[in-house]
């Protein structure tokens, strides 16, 4: 199925726009969402599947794990496909003792926690994760944290349809983003506490970040695959209940549309 054949010019019919669903693993965060005789176009390291949901033109990005990845892949989706709004899903680690496996974190706010000014410290005095300051290094200003927002609109359609997951707690808050996997088990309390960060990824950061600047809409949609807080392991599986979710936020997203 050729996308271009679903939506028209992009540039003349604004309601045909394609929603863009990225995730960085295809075998385990697309594979609900993939279907056969997708129309599949290759970029680089980047995959882009051509699709309808409900209805409604969708393009699948895969866009490999990290940060620089999936920095690539959002600057040639939006510059191929013109997206009407941006849905990251897939995996993430716990970061709250309140956070389980199964549960979804809906990311009103992303923060990097892998940007950080470390104290100044001499030969032989060591190192301390739980000194370092988050901080954002903006070229001309003050170096500060900058909180990248989710969009209202696609919050409240989540909202409308929460009761619909069954699997465990949505939980709305704050999602930290970097190419790091903390194991660190203070580490990962401090950035909880400090910062309220709920749960942590590796491209989600990438996502807010570049859609914002783009004045694309724009939500990140995480299932909790383990929690080394609480000692649940890392399972992959949890991969497909957040695709399922993001099938029904399509639906409704589909219809405020309209």
């Amino acid at each position: 199925m050729q996308l271009a054949n679903i939506i028209g010019k992009r540039e003349n019919d604004m309601e045909k726009r394609p929603i863009m669903i990225i995730a960085a693993m295809e075998k385990t965060e697309l594979n609900v969402l993939k279907e056969d005789n997708m129309n599949v176009v290759v970029d680089g390291t980047c995959k882009f599947y051509e699709t309808e949901i409900y209805g409604y033109p969708v393009v699948l990005c895969a866009s490999n794990v990290g940060c620089i990845n999936t920095s690539v892949a959002m600057i040639l989706g939006i510059k191929k496909y013109n997206p009407i709004a941006i849905i990251n899903e897939g995996l993430a680690g716990a970061m709250s003792k309140d956070i389980h496996k199964h549960d979804l974190i809906i990311g009103t706010q992303l923060i990097n926690i892998n940007s950080a000014k470390t104290p100044k410290l001499q030969e032989g005095d060591g190192t301390d994760a739980l000194k370092w300051e988050l901080v954002t290094f903006i070229a001309g200003e003050e170096d500060r944290l900058k909180v990248e927002e989710a969009d209202k609109k696609l919050i409240d359609c989540v909202k409308k349809v929460e009761r619909e997951y069954t699997k465990g707690k949505v939980v709305y808050g704050r999602i930290g983003s970097g190419d790091i996997w903390n194991n660190e088990i203070d580490r990962i309390l401090y950035l909880n506490q400090k910062y309220q960060v709920l749960c942590e990824d590796m491209e989600s950061i990438a996502v807010y970040q570049i859609a914002n600047q783009y004045n694309i809409p724009v939500i990140s949609i995480k299932i909790i695959s383990d929690n080394s807080i609480t000692g649940e392991e890392y399972d992959v599986s949890t991969g497909s209940d957040a695709q399922y979710f993001v099938k029904i936020l399509i639906k409704e997203y589909v219809k405020e549309l309209n």
